[in-house]
């Protein structure tokens, strides 16, 4: 027995200490009014205490759950070579094949039609092999690669957004789920995860060039396309402008998915539907020229993008190196209406943003052009910055446009060679977009572009129910414990009840210590702690008891009954501990939490069970005691 205490009673006041120390933030959080929180947001203040405070998972706290699928049909399509119509008819009949049968293996699919036609597949990946065996396996790692790709890059955006603890996982073979605690703005989360952020840099066509392809499109599409067929196209046009203006003027909202799902401002209840579509020239009739640049209304960019879907037209923009892409977003050009311009670029980017090293979200600096404007600024790498200087330095005069995702953000003039790899994008709704760019950039563009094909939102009003439900069995199961301890071994039953209440604290300390995420599933390993705290204290006292029947005292018998017990306990707990690890390290998100939890609750309870007990038992036996109450 040992005499000398002071050593135990300050490791349990210094780790006592830290606890209360590490909790605190969590009280402190959870008694603050929505208006004091609205206060020290504004100071900047909450961020920091929400740092420190245990989080909450989606179970508890609401957010979002969002499934994700990889656009493996696109994925081939951007890895073939010299494609021709022949391949993309053959693509198209395997990719309604393959979303027609849920749980299909798009390759298997993709194999038969090859084999099935005359088509040589050879011809189109001739880098991935010389035979169809060959190319399907290289194409089937090449996938996987991708969506391995696209974890990590999610991951790394998600990071950066601010999330915490979000739960990133793969489901299948083209699926990832994807759990966001926390997060309300919905639209904001699904443009983070779904952005491609293929950000690339264009050199403009000349105006000569632009005119040409303009005459030579309307001659194509006269020649293509019947007056019947133009004229059904002005309907068309007219009734699926006048829906949208409708939703737009009942709605007050900004987007135009029907249009072609780019950002448009608000429309009037007085808006004019009908498009300016002609059968004379149907190109050209619908854009307009202001200060140099193409415009077109925002009323006829169906129609347009339906011109532009012409075989015809697509061939000649291929045979012309050319394409035409709209901005990013759309502007009112004096009282004559709402514009998106259009940018005709060359078919291939001079840069792309593989090269992109920094990207940082600021407002434009005054003296500048875009003073107090949200932009991204972006530093290259050394490769980038070498060809940035290249291609300014050749182009100076020209104009060079800053696409991202197919958007055109802005089209400046080069005016003199940049030789440090620097420069600036502009065109954002405001700063949130801008940063939620740097972000995408920073984290890279996506290898394989995702849709969203399932998501869901749980209010925090079931958070709350979950978090009651749990408070509840915590509470019901602890005062269970406490009664029988209680009434099988009295007095001791406190002293086991006591470190019983240290452990739950200590755990909940080293969650908020640690940053974690508590979780249904986490609750659930807290109560599991519960148990195998109280099944240490058990096995110490029938060890205790055995001693006393033998005559022992009770120093005597304290002393023997921990020793006799420390070895069960140690390996009841260690295989315990290694099971825990094992479902942290290989299991995902509800898993994870429920092991964390597991994991320290287990380390604490032996700490509790066996060092905070015995210490309070050597006090109580400092002074010679005849009977023990056990």
């Amino acid at each position: 027995m040992k005499n000398n205490l002071t050593p135990r009673y300050l490791v349990i006041l210094v780790i006592l200490g830290w606890s209360f120390y590490s909790l605190w933030p969590s009280i402190k959080y959870q008694n603050l009014s929505d208006e004091e929180k609205e206060s020290l947001r504004e100071q900047g203040k909450l961020t920091q205490i929400e740092s420190k405070i245990i989080r909450q998972g989606l179970d508890l706290k609401g957010g979002m759950f969002i499934a994700l699928e990889a656009d493996i049909p696109n994925l081939v399509k951007n890895l073939a070579s010299n494609r021709n119509q022949k391949f993309d008819d053959l693509l198209f009949e395997v990719t309604n094949d393959f979303k027609s049968n849920e749980g299909s293996n798009f390759f298997d699919i993709f194999r038969n039609k090859v084999q099935s036609s005359d088509i040589k597949i050879v011809r189109y990946f001739h880098e991935y092999g010389s035979n169809i065996d060959d190319i399907i396996s290289s194409l089937e790692e090449e996938t996987e690669d991708s969506i391995n790709r696209v974890l990590e890059i999610l991951q790394n955006r998600i990071d950066q957004f601010g999330v915490a603890e979000p739960t990133i996982q793969k489901q299948g073979k083209y699926r990832i789920l994807v759990e966001l605690a926390g997060v309300q703005d919905s639209e904001r989360a699904r443009s983070l995860l779904q952005s491609t952020a293929l950000l690339e840099f264009y050199l403009l066509k000349n105006n000569a060039s632009t005119t040409e392809i303009i005459t030579q499109l309307d001659n194509i599409l006269k020649k293509n396309v019947s007056n019947e067929e133009l004229e059904k196209l002005i309907s068309e046009t007219s009734t699926s402008n006048e829906q949208n203006a409708e939703d737009l003027a009942d709605n007050n909202v900004t987007t135009v998915d029907e249009i072609f799902g780019e950002t448009t401002p608000n429309v009037s209840d007085d808006i004019e539907t009908k498009s300016d579509l002609t059968v004379d020239s149907p190109f050209q009739s619908l854009i307009e020229f202001v200060q140099g640049d193409m415009v077109v209304k925002t009323k006829n960019v169906y129609a347009l993008k339906k011109l532009l879907d012409d075989d015809g037209a697509k061939l000649k923009l291929k045979s012309s190196s050319g394409q035409f892409l709209f901005s990013n977003n759309s502007e009112t050009i004096g009282t004559s209406g709402v514009y998106f311009r259009l940018y005709y670029l060359e078919s291939l980017p001079e840069l792309t943003g593989g090269v992109v090293e920094k990207a940082k979200a600021n407002l434009g600096s005054l003296g500048g052009g875009n003073a107090g404007l949200p932009v991204v600024s972006l530093d290259m790498n050394s490769e980038g910055a070498k060809t940035w200087s290249r291609v300014t330095g050749a182009n100076i005069g020209q104009r060079i446009a800053i696409v991202l995702d197919n958007k055109v953000h802005m089209a400046p003039n080069i005016r003199e060679k940049i030789p440090g790899g620097r420069t600036q994008i502009e065109g954002f709704e405001d700063i949130n977009e801008a940063k939620d760019i740097a972000i995408i950039l920073r984290a890279g563009a996506l290898p394989a572009p995702v849709n969203i094909v399932e998501e869901r939102t749980v209010g925090p009003s079931l958070g709350a129910d979950s978090i009651s439900s749990g408070q509840k069995s915590i509470f019901i199961g602890l005062g269970i414990v406490f009664i029988f301890m209680l009434i099988y071994y009295k007095a001791s039953g406190g002293i086991a009840n006591f470190a019983l209440i240290w452990n739950i604290i200590l755990i909940l300390a080293v969650l908020a210590s640690l940053g974690a995420t508590l979780t249904l599933p986490g609750i659930a390993g807290l109560i599991l702690t519960v148990g195998m705290c109280i099944d240490s204290n058990v096995i110490i006292f029938e060890r205790i008891r055995e001693e006393l029947r033998k005559g022992k005292t009770p120093k005597s018998a304290i002393e023997a009954g921990y020793n006799r017990a420390i070895t069960t306990i140690i390996d009841a707990n260690l295989t315990t501990v290694i099971a825990s690890l094992v479902l942290y390290q290989f299991g995902t998100g509800p898993i994870k939490g429920f092991a964390t939890v597991l994991f320290w609750g287990i380390l604490i309870s032996m700490f509790t069970a066996v060092y905070v007990t015995r210490t309070i038992f050597y006090t109580i036996t400092k002074k010679s005691i005849k009977t023990l109450s056990i």
